[in-house]
């Protein structure tokens, strides 16, 4: 497999590379099978079209149209995803190695195919970079609505909805007639209608009516990472210690790129702390502070727990950087016990 940031550099440097000219002949067969792929692709003929454009490949390795169908059609099945990867990856040097003028539309079309195979395997965060680059350096003649569609989707495979439907729109105000945006777009709604819901049930108190709307969201899109956390501390403050602890660790399995990572750790230190599991619960936070040494409640609570051992001066620092860090008048409190819990102890 081809690192995802070397197809991306590619895409934003595409070297100039020599390659060998191939003979009038091999150029006119090559020619006349990449005809006959684009007749077989008009006619839905993908598996002929693919053995054609194979064939015009390897009669001129520079048939880069040739490539960039062959890697269009090999992305279209999951056996041979690499291929296409490979074959994608070609294009840019190829092109601008002949030196056959500006080709910056061909570069264009196979670096949304590769942002759209990218966003077939997952790898969305690599989506979204190229893609933003391939729309910046896209030359005026093309039409954006597609790869402003596909970018849309990556940030939303990547649960960062307000972004994602940003970009939905700006496929949409360029083409009213893209569907895909247009669904795109309703189905995000539909996800953030009911998490909407959830936290205005938080806000209000009502444990119950959040814990339902989030059940909502997560079964419409069960990898929605941040409705997952929000449930499992929904529960916890419901008292449902061990469904909340089932829920976190369900979030943090979804994705290691979760930017609030560490709040789904400190959830699930508070959720062994309530099951008595001190020392997990111990882990958990310090795991946070190594992470977000800044998060506050972290410090706090593991002051908390050092008081429960009676290790008061430890437990004062951990109260002096949460109050540092955020001066709350719960930590303010919570410092004096210590102090008060040190004084006795020195009697």
């Amino acid at each position: 497999m081809i690192p995802a940031n070397c197809a991306i550099a590619l895409f934003l440097a595409a070297a100039t590379i020599l390659l060998p000219v191939p003979s009038y002949a091999s150029r006119s067969e090559s020619e006349r099978a990449y005809s006959l792929g684009r007749e077989a692709l008009n006619r839905h003929a993908g598996s002929e079209a693919l053995s054609l454009f194979k064939k015009a490949v390897a009669e001129d390795d520079r048939n880069v149209e040739a490539r960039y169908y062959l890697g269009v059609l090999y992305s279209q099945n999951i056996a041979t995803y690499m291929l296409a990867e490979e074959q994608l990856i070609e294009i840019p040097g190829q092109v601008m190695g002949q030196g056959s003028g500006n080709r910056d539309d061909l570069i264009f079309r196979a670096g949304l195919a590769l942002g759209k195979l990218y966003v077939k395997r997952g790898r969305n965060v690599q989506a979204i970079r190229l893609i933003r680059n391939v729309i910046a350096a896209a030359p005026a003649s093309v039409q954006l609505d597609d790869a402003y569609n596909v970018l849309g989707l990556a940030l939303y495979y990547e649960r960062v909805y307000d972004e994602a439907i940003f970009e939905l729109r700006r496929a949409i105000k360029i083409n009213p007639g893209n569907t895909a945006a247009t669904f795109n777009i309703k189905t995000i709604r539909t996800r953030l209608e009911h998490f909407n819901a959830a936290r205005i049930y938080s806000r209000m108190g009502d444990h119950v009516g959040a814990i339902e709307e989030y059940r909502v969201a997560i079964s419409l899109d069960p990898r929605f990472i941040d409705a997952r956390y929000r449930l499992g501390i929904e529960l916890l403050q419901n008292g449902d210690i061990a469904d909340a602890l089932k829920e976190l660790r369900r979030a943090e399995s979804v994705s290691d790129q979760y930017s609030k990572k560490h709040e789904i750790r400190f959830g699930m230190g508070l959720a062994f702390r309530d099951l008595g599991q001190i020392e997990d619960a111990r882990k958990q936070f310090e795991q946070v502070i190594g992470s977000k040494p800044q998060f506050a409640p972290a410090h706090n609570e593991l002051g908390k727990l050092q008081m429960v051992r009676k290790d008061y001066k430890a437990a004062i620092q951990r109260f002096a950087e949460a109050i540092q860090l955020d001066p709350k008048d719960e930590y303010a409190t919570n410092m004096q016990k210590a102090i008060m819990g040190d004084m006795s102890q020195g009697r």
